[in-house]
This record gives structure tokens, sequence and C-alpha cells, in this order.
């Protein structure tokens, strides 16, 4: 964790990712904590699961950590889990409800963190004029991201104004005009495509035998990314050079891997911006050379989206990007 938190910081990224769940090695909350104490300019996105804590608690938390800080938090609003995890919690809750009960649960956050009591008598949660002593000030409320691929996780984002994360595909997916997206995904990058593959083969060698037991795993969840990768992974059209699924199959890692030189990934990451994109989240190694490479990519593919916008010309009443 310390060592995520120094690179980030040293490379210019701008939050870390803390994940939230049954066998999550240290909560979320306290990597919050700690990065927001050992970074004078991260913002912690905190996964926020309903399943673990009521929204009182969330809003509490958040609002603590902003009033010591003076630094607003990211939110990863989150609807489920494995289902072993979930059943052993005692939550039989189906897909598309716990995107409802995500949604109920965020505008009870929210609502709360705007510091007005608040009644609601809903389907998942009853509260009777609660109320946050001490609401962040202005401008430092957090800003959510809702993960998920589904039809209901974009109706979720979209009802509370917040981000849809989704992970990375072998091809930009177009992001619809009332939704601001974001992209996961695993990255080794290096100066060129043929290094950041035996960078990336030392990492992960390849495992059929695993892959077989990753999609054996599947009965386990109905998360719809993850079939989704399985699925396109089985087709005949082989996916770009740069996209690399096996990790995530084999369940040594939680997503695909975007493996190239930093002119290869720059585009890519530029074609994810060009189609509305507008937030990457990417799983780094906590190893100095990766963290080195990514932020090259970073600055890359904001090299070219600039220079593509201001190669744009002008249309009547209006102006390129400068």
């Amino acid at each position: 964790m310390d060592a995520t938190i120094r690179l980030a910081d040293r490379h210019g990224l701008t939050g870390v990712l803390a994940h939230v769940g049954n066998d999550t090695l240290v909560d979320p909350w306290t990597v919050a904590h700690h990065a927001l104490a050992t970074s004078a300019a991260l913002r912690p996105l905190v996964a926020v699961n309903p399943v673990y804590q009521h929204p009182f608690a969330t809003a509490q938390l958040a609002a603590s950590l902003t009033y010591r800080y003076q630094r607003p938090l990211l939110l990863n609003l989150v609807a489920g889990t494995s289902v072993p995890d979930r059943l052993a919690l005692g939550d039989p809750t189906e897909h598309d409800d716990r995107y409802a009960r995500l949604r109920e649960y965020a505008e009870i956050v929210f609502a709360l963190l705007d510091g007005t009591p608040v009644s609601r008598q809903g389907r998942f949660y009853q509260v009777r004029g609660a109320r946050l002593r001490h609401a962040p000030a202005a401008g430092l409320s957090p800003q959510a991201f809702v993960a998920g691929e589904s039809a209901a996780a974009r109706e979720c984002a979209r009802a509370l104004g917040a981000g849809q994360i989704g992970m990375f595909r072998p091809r930009p997916q177009p992001v619809s005009p009332d939704l601001r997206a974001g992209r996961y995904a695993g990255m080794i990058a290096r100066e060129t495509d043929d290094q950041a593959w035996r960078a990336a083969l030392r990492r992960y060698p390849l495992a059929p035998e695993l892959e077989a037991a990753g999609a054996a795993a599947l009965r386990y969840t109905d998360a719809t990314w993850r079939h989704r990768a399985f699925r396109e992974a089985a087709e005949t059209d082989a996916p770009p050079s740069w996209f690399w699924s096996a990790p995530m199959r084999s369940l040594r890692a939680d997503c695909p891997f975007l493996v190239g030189g930093v002119d290869t990934l720059a585009a890519v990451l530029a074609s994810e911006i060009s189609a509305g994109a507008d937030t990457f989240i990417l799983d780094l190694a906590a190893a100095e050379e990766d963290f080195r490479w990514a932020a090259q990519v970073l600055d890359r593919a904001a090299t070219i989206v600039h220079r593509a916008a201001s190669a744009r010309p002008s249309t009547p009443g209006g102006a390129g990007l400068q």
C-alpha cells in the first residue's frame, strides 16, 4: 500500500483504488485514511458496497475524512460480489435489484452529505430525519462512479449523475452522451511492444489449466463484464495485439491487461478518450518501472488528443480546442 501511494504521487497519478470484499486484506476506509495522510494530492477511490455497511455509516466516514483532510473523496459504488460471498452474508438479492438498492443507498448517502435531514421510506432503506451534524463544505462532496456494464448499471449511473466504470475491451465502446465513462484495466507498458510482452509473460506465464479453472468459476458470479470477457475470448476473431485477458481468465488478475510500447498504448487510450471515456483506472504492479512507463503512456495519450483537437478546423459560432 505504501509503495503504491508513493509511486502514484511520484509519477503524477491522481488517485488510488481501495477495494472492498469478503477477502479484502485492508478495509478500504483504512486505505483511504492512509492515502490522505501520506499524500498531499491523491484522492482515494473508495469502494462502497451496500452489503457491508449502512448508508449513514458511509456518509459519516466520507464526511469525517473530508473534514480532516479538506480534500474530496471518490466513491466507487459497487453492487455485488461473488455469489458465495453474498450468500455467506445472507444477501440473496438478484442482479438488477442490487443496482436498484445501490441507487437508493447512494441517494441517501449524498443527501446526508448535503447536510439536510433525510427521511425516506424506500424499498431497501428506511430513515427518518437522519442528519450529519458536520457535512462537508461546499465543493468537497465526493464524486461518484458506478462499477458495472449492464443496463441496470448504466441506469443507476445515469440516475445518480455518476460516472460508469467498465472494463477495457478489444475495441473502444461509444459512450452515451448523457453518461460519463471510465475504463479499468491492468497495464504493462515498456518502450517497445516486444519489451512489454516479455515483461508481461515473465509476470504471468501462460497457464491453460488455470484458465480452465477460471472458466469453471463463472458459475459463482453474475457479473455481466466477467461473462462477456470470457465469451469474447472464445470468439474466433483474434483480439488486437495489445489486449490480453489471460491473467484475468486464469484468476490471477481481476481485469484484462493492456500490454505494449508507449506509442501503442497511448494510441489505445487516445481512442478511448475520443470515444468519450474521461477516467482510467489502471492496475499497476508496485514497481518503479511500471508506474514510470504508465505515466508516459498517459502523457502521450493526452498529447495525441490535444493535437487532434487543435488540428480540427473551427466551425462558425465555435472554436477548436487550444
